[in-house]
């Protein structure tokens, strides 16, 4: 599994952008819905995906210090040879550094291709990619 470095970019170019969806359940249900109409989403790995996005999203919730009107925001890019990069953001302080050790950063780290976190622009962001089915 590779991990950015703090500061890396991404997702590289050539991704087409699946959506930016508020947090809620309807809006997560969008989000999930309209990614897996994708066409490139065919042979992705959906069980891994509902998993890392549920983690993450719990830790934005647990350990944000989000407040009432604080957005969670999950962004999805898909790109042709079905690809999955997923953001969850908020305007929480960020994975603090012992954060690495929780179950959530081990599934991280178990399932996702490539994965990073940073800060930057006020929101803290956790992103992950996943490779199609099979490989890249």
């Amino acid at each position: 599994v590779a991990q950015a470095r703090e500061g890396d970019t991404c997702p590289p170019h050539g991704l087409s952008d699946v959506g930016t969806f508020g947090l809620s359940t309807a809006g997560l249900d969008l989000a999930w819905r309209r990614y897996l109409s994708q066409p490139e989403s065919r042979g992705t790995r959906t069980g891994e995906v509902k998993l890392i996005v549920s983690e993450l999203v719990t830790n934005s919730i647990e350990h944000g210090d989000l407040g009432a009107n604080d957005r969670i925001e999950l962004h999805a890019l898909v790109d042709g040879r079905g690809a999955l990069h997923m953001e969850v953001r908020d305007p929480g302080p960020g994975p603090s550094p012992d954060a690495r050790r929780g179950m959530g950063w081990r599934i991280l780290e178990r399932m996702a291709d490539r994965w990073g976190a940073d800060r930057s622009e006020g929101l803290a962001r956790v992103w992950f990619e996943l490779d199609p089915a099979g490989g890249p």
